[in-house]
């Protein structure tokens, strides 16, 4: 078996290195278009590297042509996750990433001629294998099937503040909290705007604090929208627990310094500028807020219907409690399980598809959330009891 790992970033890298114990492929290839980078995690893991351009598509084929199963951590996937996935099916190799974007995820569910090629090339297309989406995709699932009957689920995430994530996280965040973005409402996707219909979220312990969350393109909303039946809401919310934050980036979008489009006169746009900017110590320190001290990470995932014809509500909660300011990352984890699931032949779903369409959500999300140390909470309720 071949293992074609586009990337050799922090997240790559991490993915490539969990897999290389398990004896799921005979042969690894690195690509990147840093060679020498890459080549580093190849001499490392025992494997080759290859120089692979995601702006070239003839770059794209020939990295992952001959492949079984090729992981794309290549950002922001609205700029290259198409070309990349395109390029998969065309080659007939299974393909796994970690795409965080609403619009890519909205162009996937509706590719009906994608999916129908992908079939036909008896190929897996996953996309949205990290941590959120993926773990949260499938936790959404996980809380919609423990009712009897599902109507909405909403996913909230609030997150410290901080001003460089990377040039490449930058701009995602910058994409997915500015404009319009898409929800799946009243059955449908559908355009609202960014920071927009704001919700209040209790957190528990050790987190003890509510907040007015708003609208995130992300692409939980989307693909649980899609792949689980019955759903008439699907939303995702986002919020920095700094409120300065918050005022700060909605800020940005008002400036017009979340703007994609290049400007005569400028080499790029005002989006890439600020993304760059911030992943600087002057941005950082120009950009910075007073800390809220809140110690890590929180998602909540909320499913509503009914248990036995009563109202009820099930609230999973996942927390990354901070030690020495950072915490291990679960997405290269989460990535990594669907890979060695691919390699071993254990996705026997074809075409394109989100996590929660083609895992098991509670066996896969407690496995990962363990191996993490990260804590999962869940709580479902009715009218009369607490379960």
């Amino acid at each position: 078996m071949k293992l074609v790992i586009l990337s050799a970033g922090s997240i790559a890298a991490a993915a490539a290195r969990l897999l290389a114990p398990t004896g799921s492929y005979d042969e690894l290839v690195i690509a990147d278009i840093d060679l020498d980078k890459a080549s580093t995690l190849a001499n490392e893991l025992g494997g080759k590297a290859v120089h692979f351009d995601a702006t070239d598509p003839a770059s794209i084929r020939s990295a992952i042509t001959g492949a079984d199963v090729v992981f794309n951590a290549v950002g922001p996937f609205y700029r290259f996750g198409m070309p990349i996935i395109r390029a998969a099916v065309d080659c007939g190799v299974n393909y796994v990433d970690v795409c965080d974007e609403f619009d890519v995820a909205e162009q996937l569910v509706r590719a009906t001629d994608l999916d129908e090629a992908a079939k036909t090339a008896g190929v897996s297309v996953i996309f949205g294998m990290g941590y959120a989406p993926g773990i949260t995709s499938l936790i959404g699932r996980w809380a919609a099937e423990s009712l009897d009957s599902a109507h909405s689920v909403d996913v909230t995430m609030a997150i410290p503040y901080m001003v460089n994530m990377g040039a490449t996280i930058n701009e995602h965040m910058l994409h997915s909290m500015s404009g319009d973005v898409r929800q799946f409402i009243d059955g449908e996707i559908r355009s609202v705007p960014a920071w927009g219909g704001p919700r209040p979220t209790t957190f528990g312990a050790p987190f003890d604090t509510t907040v007015d969350a708003g609208y995130m393109g992300h692409p939980e909303g989307i693909t649980l929208g899609t792949y689980v039946p019955g759903l008439l809401n699907a939303t995702v919310r986002y919020t920095w627990f700094e409120q300065a934050g918050n005022e700060m980036w909605q800020l940005f979008e008002k400036l017009g310094l979340t703007d994609p489009n290049e400007i005569e006169g400028l080499p790029i746009s005002p989006r890439q500028f600020l993304a760059r900017f911030m992943a600087t110590a002057e941005g950082e320190r120009g950009l910075a807020v007073e800390s809220s001290r809140m110690p890590g990470t929180v998602m909540q995932i909320v499913a509503e219907g009914e248990i036995g014809g009563e109202p009820a509500r099930a609230q999973f909660e996942t927390q990354i409690v901070y030690t020495g300011g950072l915490s291990h990352d679960p997405t290269p984890r989460a990535a990594a399980a669907a890979v060695r699931a691919v390699l071993e032949g254990r996705v026997t779903r074809k075409g394109l598809m989100s996590p929660e369409a083609c895992f098991d959500p509670e066996p896969f999300v407690t496995g990962v959330l363990q191996e993490c140390g990260i804590t999962l909470t869940k709580q479902i309720t009715t009218t009369t009891k607490i379960n």
